[in-house]
């Protein structure tokens, strides 16, 4: 009954909080404004990710404290790493940031968390447990910030890996987890009543890197102490597949080609999966089949074959290969980045206009520096033409 009314307090937080925040938003010129690395076509409110948080945190914790929980270093940890999560979105949502001052706020706000007993009870030694736990939740919440790039999709990814996280939580006996766990999948769902495509709110980086801290927070914590020993560990990874998924396809794919792994693009699993010809909606909820079925598949054997430490390997290896399969279908697909690269090489300012999914019109007009004789030409004499990005 307890977790019913942390999911449902959740949900209806979020949903009486979102339309606040976002006329807040508005007020405020807090806006997400279109650009060719972007797919919205109108300036839209970010903070929708403060509803979510405050919606999760206070659901959380008025569940907890029905159940008498005391407030030990390792919440106040928790909480106090978030907030700086939060803090450090918004910086970035309102002035932008540089990738190395994000990655140090994200990396310290990680470190609060686990220094304060979060990597405790991990099935393996603290000199390497520390540094794994370290990674992968730095690597998580980059994985949903990357991922936050089309309507629904981090928001609905949050939702099914917090139900996984509280079935994990259950199933190794951690209530005050499993509370947690519930408040967030309920906060995220919710808030999918105006982020899903199309939507009238975004999650912003503060939203994004909150998901992505709770998630790798809470996941550890729902194996901790697992008598299943270092393999549980496998059981969250599988879980998060398809994030961890898109980010190594982001990343590999940039520096194969030469960019810049920080910068924002249309070549996420996401735009490759909307570029065979599937509608935004279509693509999120492809994604969260794929999803589904990891988490289905390490809820599974949690629950049913916890004592059989191959099985799980075998099943995570086999993830692993399809995904890879995915991965390799799909870094096929055209994205503009390789138009956008070639005019950086040429030098010339550019404007693109995608008249269709398949070429990209691109207007190539006289960089600074062009001498007058230059910028005097006719406009008809200026050079055009279709770069095809295939």
């Amino acid at each position: 009954m307890i977790f019913l009314c942390a999911f449902g307090l959740s949900v209806l937080a979020v949903l009486a909080l979102t339309p606040a925040v976002r006329s807040l938003a508005k007020r405020l010129r807090f806006l997400d404004h279109p650009s060719m690395s972007k797919v919205h076509l109108t300036p839209t409110p970010l903070m929708g990710g403060i509803a979510v948080a405050l919606a999760s945190l206070a659901s959380a914790a008025a569940a907890l404290a029905l159940m008498d929980c005391p407030y030990s270093a390792r919440i106040v940890g928790f909480l106090s790493g978030g907030l700086m999560v939060i803090v450090l979105g918004l910086a970035d949502d309102a002035n932008g940031m540089r990738p190395v001052t994000k990655l140090t706020g994200q990396t310290v706000a990680a470190a609060v968390m686990l220094l304060s007993g979060g990597v405790t009870g991990l099935p393996i030694p603290m000199i390497i447990g520390f540094p794994l736990a370290l990674f992968w939740m730095v690597g998580l919440m980059n994985a949903f910030n990357f991922l936050d790039n089309m309507d629904g999709i981090t928001a609905g990814l949050a939702a099914i890996a917090s139900f996984g996280i509280f079935s994990l939580a259950l199933g190794n006996g951690h209530t005050y987890t499993a509370i947690a766990a519930i408040a967030v999948a309920g906060g995220a769902l919710g808030f999918l009543r105006y982020n899903f495509s199309p939507a009238s709110i975004f999650l912003g980086d503060a939203g994004s890197l909150f998901l992505g801290y709770v998630v790798g927070g809470l996941s550890l914590r729902a194996v901790a102490y697992a008598e299943a020993g270092s393999p549980a560990l496998l059981r969250p990874v599988l879980m998060l597949g398809y994030p961890i998924f898109d980010a190594f396809l982001v990343t590999a794919s940039r520096v194969v080609e030469g960019r810049d792994v920080a910068r924002g693009g249309k070549d996420h699993s996401s735009h490759r999966l909307a570029r065979l010809g599937l509608t935004p909606r279509q693509t999120a909820v492809t994604i969260y089949l794929i999803s589904a079925s990891l988490t289905g598949a390490a809820i599974y054997l949690s629950l049913f074959h916890a004592g059989r430490p191959n099985l799980v390997a075998v099943t995570t290896l086999a993830a692993v290969v399809g995904m890879a399969f995915l991965g390799l279908r799909l870094v096929r697909v055209p994205v503009p980045e390789k138009a956008l690269s070639m005019l950086r090489e040429m030098g010339t300012h550019d404007a693109l206009i995608e008249p269709d999914d398949e070429d990209l019109l691109v207007l190539s007009l006289p960089a600074r520096g062009s001498s007058s004789d230059e910028q005097s030409a006719p406009a008809a004499e200026r050079s055009r033409e279709t770069v095809e990005a295939r």
